[in-house]
């Protein structure tokens, strides 16, 4: 593990993804307003949770009917941590990735992060990309969650705790 830019990340994995056919008719939007960034952690587990949810977010919005109208926002803001955190760091770096697609069912909804849980057909996922995702950033001291309702699209949202390099006062 180590301190590692966030937006350095998903800028990457936008820049390598930008010109592939599964994000050809997607308004992809960044909007990395954090003015810190930094966490700790493996920026190759970073990565593949990042990954995951643009694959996910494209394929969803792949599957409506004006593909052109699709639309997938990436934004990035500082937050308070809880209480029970002050005492390392007050804040928390979120990340949401929202897209316009097809949304998910509420029955579905409280599955997503559960292993082999997929709602595509078979041969088209295994069900355990959203739980490797859940066992990352739970393991960093994050938090992971969804909201959607069906026909108006998905929001993931992730928290991390930031790393800032402490200060020592002379």
């Amino acid at each position: 593990m180590k301190v590692v830019s966030v937006h350095e990340i998903i800028k990457d994995i936008i820049k390598a993804l930008k010109y592939q056919p599964i994000l050809a008719n997607i308004k992809l939007e960044l909007n990395l307003a954090a003015n810190i960034d930094t966490v700790m952690a493996d920026p190759d587990q970073l990565r593949q949770v990042f990954l995951n949810l643009i694959i996910n977010a494209a394929d969803a919005l792949n599957s409506i009917k004006n593909k052109s109208d699709g639309k997938l926002i990436i934004k990035s803001e500082s937050v308070p941590g809880k209480d029970d955190n002050a005492g390392v760091n007050p804040y928390m770096l979120k990340i949401e990735y929202v897209d316009n697609g097809p949304g998910i069912s509420e029955e579905n909804l409280n599955n997503i992060f559960d292993p082999f849980f997929t709602t595509k057909e078979p041969g088209k996922g295994t069900g355990l990309g959203l739980s490797v995702c859940f066992m990352i950033i739970d393991k960093l001291g994050g938090n992971i969650k969804a909201t959607s309702k069906e026909g108006k699209g998905t929001t993931i949202t992730i928290t991390l705790p930031l790393y800032v390099k402490k200060i020592r006062k002379a």
